[in-house]
């Protein structure tokens, strides 16, 4: 100590390069550590460009760049300073913005202090900046928005003058088919409103093939509840797929409409006629075609028909949809000549925002084609062919109107009356051969027949609705509603049916069938309803509900056998007169939980069902009682600002139909006979679906994925007994075990350096079914695999081209026999092409290449390449008339075709349809107070 004390300076070093070294080692510990938690800042100025005066309030955006994921948010102070501290070192999308100016949004890579000074932002006002410069935002094309996915038009390039359906051809994840038909996600969609309302009755069709491309702001996806469940909160677990246009406000104003006609001076021909007059508060139109072209009609599967419609209110907007009938014809086996005309006003009206909307059409179809169809059969020891050929004439026409009407009575009640009703009439003519042959194509049977009916109906519905919000949020309300049915049909006809039947290949017997054949048919319905909804929490709310139903229907078939050349003599084993009673009461609860991320219902209904069925003419009787369970559950999580998965879960009960109760003998087809069964039991069906989505914003990465599964307790299935003569008599029984599954995938990605758009979109379905021939359990089981890519690219104002691959590969089995496996490859490819040659001449091309795996060296080929191309000038200086040259099946491969597999045969149909043709036509559109685009 006496040294080190005499002599400090020593000590003083020594201890200052310790202190040196602590120092080095806790700053480079503290510099590890603090690289895992980096802290940074940002700030800035936000001014006007012009003014430069400082932007109160203006909102700044930080996101999280590899995602989109919003990180942080604040707003510019009085003098338009902003500040976000304590921020994590990292990349980060920054955006700012103002009302009436152009976003700013830029990448930035924030490291540590210093803080990340932007100094003066100028944003640029909207106005100023159009005037000058093309603004490009990176915003994504696709959103999920709850349980609805939006697409925004614009970002989909398509030809100038493009129609809403040339749009959806280029939208990811929906398919397009040459008669309009629009499958997405999966699934077909069943309806398609404009701003949330029916176009045209809501005929699909009306929208995207008469709507420009342009005037669409918006297209919406979603699965639409059925009128009862919007309306009163009962969730009956209908849901349809259905899709919303959203037009833009510019397109909202003024009238606009076309005319276009066009002829092959020989067989084809189609002219269209439409005016519509839109506003903020009305909608209305006129529509009128003639067409032989098959691709021109006015309604959805070329005739739906739109004025059965049902009513949903959802989000303020009221959506209408479509039922259906006779005039459903996608596969029409034939040349159809439609005519068709249509009117329709929609109208909001009082300071409440009440609404009418009212339809009438009238659908006039005569349609003639062959058919041929040959059909497999599997048995268990053995198998048999069936081959007809058929000649088809039918006429048919429908008168249809229907009202909506919803009256706001106050801020707290509304008063909705729905009224439909419609009548037609319809003659049928066909004839035809067919042959029933052994494995070793020695005939069993051979067969001509000729039917021609004539008959009428008409049906008629109403609804009133009634709902009462019981406090101001609306969380606490009552509904009530009663509804009305009532429908006829009648039909009268002639049967000629003459089948030779064959022992070892020699003629041995014959059967003629020569009967005049009546039938009457009438239903009507009425029902009850209430329910009500009560909130047990700011996040929880209980709906209770009650409804009773009685339905009545009354069926009179008459066969009269032909007696000294008039038909008078009645046949009562093919005649019969039922009458159908069901009588319901069912109550049910459901509880609702929301929150900002999650929203989930869970319910249970319970139904009591009486049915009584009486047989008028042996005075006789048959009745049964059933407690039916309807439980329903459904789970929402929005698990960032772009995804979102939703699964739903729906149980309910399904009765048996008065023709498969009836027991009676169908002999219609004498060949294949259907009787009754008394004994069946409801079925039940659960079903359970699932979608997910996410994208990325500046990638324009976005992933979607669906599936479902369905399977049956008590299933109605078919028993069928073929005996040695080749006549097949069917029965109704119930099964269990039957279940089917569908599954999807659809990622879509920008390729930028290419400037391309990348999708694949993998499906898978399958199923599994019972059924009993020839008293044996038959069990097939079934699937089918599909990958599929598409690329598009575009070139704005110049070229559009689409391209789609879709493999198929399909397999069943039936354990009837397991020799008989199926197994085929189906191939389709689609290129969608518009090319502008030069400035008012353009090309399209719509081509669609099916390539059909064969079952047997010895099947016709069925392979075939549709290719549509049009040619388009502008003649006349305003651009608004249109010279086009179009041709249909350029290499005139068209044929219709259906293929059909189940337990125990294979069937294969091919029937007349539209073929080659080439078209002259002129279109005149024509726009008033509607801003129309110069490309336009």
């Amino acid at each position: 100590m006496f040294l080190i004390a005499s002599n400090p300076q020593p000590v003083k070093l020594l201890m200052k390069k310790l202190i040196t070294a602590l120092t080095v080692i806790l700053t480079g510990i503290l510099s590890n550590t603090y690289t895992y938690g980096q802290q940074t800042a940002i700030k800035g100025t936000v001014t006007d460009t012009i003014s430069k005066q400082n932007l109160h309030n203006a909102v700044v955006t930080l996101l999280r760049a590899k995602d989109s994921v919003l990180t942080r948010y604040t707003r510019a102070d009085a003098k338009g300073n902003f500040e976000m501290k304590n921020l994590a070192a990292g990349r980060y999308i920054i955006m700012i913005s103002y009302p009436g100016y152009v976003e700013m949004l830029d990448t930035v890579t924030l490291q540590k202090d210093p803080p990340r000074n932007f100094g003066t932002v100028a944003l640029n006002t909207r106005a100023h900046l159009l005037q000058e410069v093309i603004v490009r935002q990176h915003i994504a094309p696709i959103r999920i928005k709850g349980d609805t996915t939006e697409y925004l038009a614009d970002s989909f390039k398509v030809k100038a003058g493009a129609t809403v359906e040339d749009l959806l051809k280029v939208m990811p994840g929906f398919t397009v088919n040459s008669k309009g038909e629009i499958v997405t996600q999966g699934q077909k969609v069943q309806k398609v409103l404009v701003d949330g309302d029916e176009f045209f009755g809501d005929d699909p069709t009306m929208a995207t093939q008469n709507l420009n491309a342009r005037d669409v702001a918006k297209v919406q996806v979603f699965d639409k509840k059925s009128d009862q469940s919007a309306l009163t909160g009962i969730d009956d677990g209908e849901k349809k797929k259905t899709v919303n246009l959203i037009l833009k406000d510019d397109a909202k104003k003024g009238h606009f409409g076309k005319a276009e006609a066009g002829t092959d001076f020989n067989k084809y021909y189609k002219a269209k006629a439409t005016v519509n007059k839109f506003t903020s508060t009305l909608k209305a139109g006129a529509y009128l075609t003639a067409d032989r072209t098959g691709r021109n009609g006015m309604s959805w599967e070329e005739m739906q028909d739109f004025g059965n419609v049902n009513t949903v209110v959802e989000g303020g907007n009221v959506m209408m949809w479509s039922e259906g009938d006779e005039f459903n014809n996608y596969n029409t086996q034939g040349i159809p000549e439609n005519l068709q005309a249509a009117f329709m006003l929609n109208k909001k009206f009082g300071k409440l925002k009440s609404s009418t909307v009212s339809n009438y059409s009238y659908n006039h179809q005569n349609l003639a084609g062959e058919s041929y169809t040959g059909t497999k059969y599997i048995l268990p020891d053995t198998v048999y062919y069936n081959n007809l050929s058929a000649l088809n004439r039918s006429t048919r026409l429908k008168h249809t109107a229907n009202t909506k009407n919803e009256f706001k009575l106050d801020s707290a009640t509304t008063l909705t009356v729905n009224a439909r009703g419609s009548s037609g009439r319809s003659n049928q003519y066909t004839s035809g051969n067919s042959e029933y042959l052994t494995s070793s194509k020695v005939p069993v049977n051979m067969g001509t027949h000729t039917n021609y009916s004539s008959g009428d109906n008409s049906s008629a519905r109403a609804d009133i609705f009634l709902n009462r919000k019981l406090n101001k949020s609306g969380t606490r309300s009552l509904t009530l509603n009663v509804g009305f049915t009532d429908n006829h049909s009648n039909s009268d006809g002639y049967q000629y049916n003459r089948t030779d039947f064959y022992k070892y290949g020699t003629p041995d017997s014959t059967q003629l069938i020569d009967q005049r054949k009546t039938n009457r048919n009438t239903a009507s319905s009425a029902q009850a309803l209430a329910s009500y909804t009560e909130p047990l929490s700011k996040r929880l709310a209980l709906n209770l509900n009650y409804t009773f139903n009685s339905a009545n229907s009354e069926q009179d078939i008459r066969s009269y056998e032909k007696k000294g050349g008039q038909y008078d003599s009645l046949n009562m084993l093919y005649s019969n007169h039922f009458r159908f009673i069901n009588t319901s009461h069912r109550a049910g609860f459901g509880f609702t939980y929301t929150n900002p991320k999650i929203t989930a219902r869970i319910g249970v209904a319970l139904q009591y069902l009486s049915l009584k069925q009486t047989n008028l003419y042996k005075d006789s009787s048959y009745a049964r009682n059933f407690t039916n369970f309807f439980p329903n559950a459904n789970f929402r999580w929005k698990f960032s600002q772009t995804g979102n998965f939703n699964i739903n879960y729906s149980g309910s009960t399904i009765q048996p139909s008065l023709g498969q109760l009836q027991p009676i003998i169908n002999n219609n087809d004498p060949l294949n006979l259907v009787i009754g069964n008394p004994d069946l039991k409801p079925s039940f069906n659960h079903s359970i679906y699932f979608n997910a989505g996410h994208f990325k914003v500046l990638s324009n990465r976005n992933i979607w994925s669906y599936g479902g599964f369905n399977f049956t307790e008590n299933a109605f299935s078919s028993k069928s007994v073929v005996d040695a003569r080749g006549k097949r008599t069917t029965q109704t029984v119930n099964v269990n075990g039957n279940y089917n599954f569908y599954l999807g995938l659809y990622y879509s990605k920008q390729i930028k350096f290419l400037k391309l758009e990348l999708g694949f979109e993998p499906r898978a379905n399958g199923n599994r079914n019972v059924n009993f021939v020839n008293g044996i359990e038959s069990v097939t089981k079934s699937y089918d695999l599909s990958p599929g890519v598409r690329i598009g690219k575009s070139i704005e104002k110049k070229m559009n081209v689409n391209l789609r691959y879709a493999p198929a590969f399909s397999h069943s089995e039936s354990s009837i026999n397991r020799g008989a496996v199926t197994e085929y490859w189906t191939q389709t490819v689609g290129l969608y092409f518009d090319y502008k040659l030069m400035k008012d001449l353009s090309i399209n091309s719509d081509l669609e290449a099916n390539y059909r795996q064969k079952l047997s060296p010895a099947d016709r080929n069925n392979n075939a390449v549709i290719w549509n191309a049009s040619l388009e000038k502008s003649i006349w200086k305003k651009k608004d008339l249109t010279a086009i040259i179009s041709v249909n099946d350029i290499l005139n491969q068209q044929i219709g075709f259906n293929r059909n597999i189940t337990s125990n045969y294979i069937t294969e149909n091919t029937y007349t349809t539209v073929q080659r043709y080439m078209l002259f036509s002129l279109r005149w559109k024509f726009n008033k107070n509607k801003k129309v685009s110069d490309n336009e």
